[in-house]
């Protein structure tokens, strides 16, 4: 063999070497992005639902009964002696029945409303 020769067989079993290690490392170190994963889809899923609440008085601080429960408390009084302080006292009882009475009333009065609650739910 001559000396040409062998120094174009050894440059050319060199660069084909270089060529495989070369091509061996792209394929070993992607350095391409990674696939896009696919984005989550959610949907919507609602739900009624009935609510109960008390209702606002009309009358907060409960004046009717108390008048109107006095005016009978009295009426009654006045039946029962015929004397003032027996007219003053089922006034006075009066009053405070009709004070609770109404209470007890306004308390019954209550709202119902229907609500929807809506949640993202991933499909």
């Amino acid at each position: 063999m001559n000396r040409p020769m062998l120094t174009g067989i050894v440059l050319g079993v060199a660069v084909a070497t270089a060529g495989g290690v070369l091509a061996g490392y792209k394929l070993l170190h992607d350095d391409s992005p990674p696939p896009a994963k696919a984005a989550a889809v959610y949907t919507e899923r609602c739900t009624e639902e009935t609510v109960t609440t008390p209702a606002d008085p009309k009358d907060q601080h409960r004046i009717a009964g108390t008048v109107i429960g006095g005016l009978i408390g009295g009426a009654v009084g006045k039946d029962v002696g015929n004397r003032d302080i027996t007219t003053a006292a089922g006034a006075a009882a009066g009053a405070i029945a009709g004070n609770q009475i109404q209470k007890k009333i306004q308390d019954r009065n209550t709202t119902t409303t229907t609500e929807t609650h809506c949640a993202p739910v991933q499909r």
